[in-house]
């Protein structure tokens, strides 16, 4: 479904693509009222009334007070929550000219990880502007001090290729023995598993996660670890919203004497990386440079205004732009080698078939 809003004409924004390489001051100050058929595009992977569907309406109405009368986006809604249809999409149509952005879930980027035969674009291509994260915690029945090398641990993974991948590949690195344990998609029935003793860990992911980590200690579950966060730089760190929690590649270094590497562990940073991520929003490659400053000066902008910045602390969704949402979104673009290791993992384990 298309939302229209005031529209950011193509014709327009090329113009300022090549008579302003270098821009300054207030991003779209001299966008003149033109709406043309063609106009900017914002497209979401997913379908419309879904999370992410919400958060283009907040994105597309932050970037209105940027934006003259008569000037603005089209939203189109595209596919199933996992993001993989609209991603297929972006990549199939967008021109590399700054009017199609996508904005996708971390779940579409775990599909393509995965090697879902369905996901036929790719991310490593892909222009980062914008980044909302999330925490991501591994709570267990067990504390760091009971685990061992060899240790079985049942751990809740809705499939494959989900956010519990983060979590059982992360398990595996540390020496353990992790077993997914499928269909636990409702909160109740998790709940009830990690009571019965059924399953042993599960990964809470997405909004408001540091509430959510403590809402099980009366059945004895606790923080386990994070899969951690990572600086400016692209460097591993403790996530900031659990600092007394050890980070995967901590318990790694720790249960085994030797920090975790080679290309499973360059795998296991992008499926984190993907699991924290609530949505990004990217350019198609090829962006000329001009048009990717443009923007991400615009979302830098929006990122700064107190409204925006209480939409997204009532979700618990930290949003990046610039350096930071690059930096957050950097390990998803993984190496051939790193994704034939992963896709052989998957497949060694019996109950995935990657393409």
């Amino acid at each position: 479904m298309r939302e229209q809003v005031p529209k950011l004409d193509r014709r327009r924004l090329l113009q300022i693509l090549t008579s302003a390489p270098v821009m300054g001051g207030a991003p779209f100050a001299v966008l003149a009222a033109d709406p043309q058929p063609d106009g900017t595009v914002l497209l979401v992977a997913g379908p419309d009334g879904g999370r992410l569907d919400h958060w283009a309406a907040v994105i597309a109405g932050a970037l209105s007070r940027f934006l003259p009368a008569g000037t603005g986006l089209r939203k189109n809604a595209a596919g199933a929550v996992d993001g993989v249809t609209g991603a297929n999409q972006f990549d199939a149509r967008a021109l590399p000219d700054g009017t199609m952005l996508l904005l996708v879930p971390g779940r579409a980027i775990l599909s393509w990880l995965a090697g879902d035969p369905r996901a036929r674009f790719d991310v490593a291509s892909w222009v980062p502007v914008m980044a909302g994260v999330s925490p991501a915690v591994l709570v267990s029945r067990y504390s760091a001090a009971d685990l061992r090398p060899g240790d079985r641990l049942r751990v809740a993974a809705s499939s494959p290729s989900g956010p519990g991948l983060s979590a059982v590949l992360g398990l595996d690195l540390m020496g353990l023995k992790p077993e997914p344990v499928r269909g636990l998609n409702d909160p109740a029935a998790l709940r009830a598993a990690l009571a019965s003793g059924a399953v042993d860990a599960a990964l809470i992911h997405g909004q408001r996660v540091p509430e959510r980590a403590v809402q099980w200690g009366d059945i004895g579950v606790r923080p386990l670890c994070t899969l951690g966060a990572v600086d400016t730089a692209g460097a591993a760190m403790r996530d900031p919203a659990f600092p007394d929690l050890p980070h995967v590649s901590e318990m790694a270094t720790g249960l085994r004497g030797a920090p975790p590497s080679g290309p499973l562990y360059t795998a296991w940073r992008a499926s984190a990386a993907a699991a924290r991520l609530d949505f990004a929003l990217v350019l198609p490659p090829l962006t000329p440079a001009a048009m990717v400053a443009m923007w991400r000066r615009a979302i830098s902008q929006i990122t700064g205004t107190s409204e925006f910045r209480s939409v997204a602390s009532a979700d618990g969704v930290h949003t990046e732009a610039s350096a930071a949402a690059t930096a957050s979104t950097a390990a998803l673009a993984v190496d051939s080698e790193a994704l034939t290791a992963l896709r052989g993992w998957l497949a060694a384990r019996g109950d995935w078939r990657p393409a």
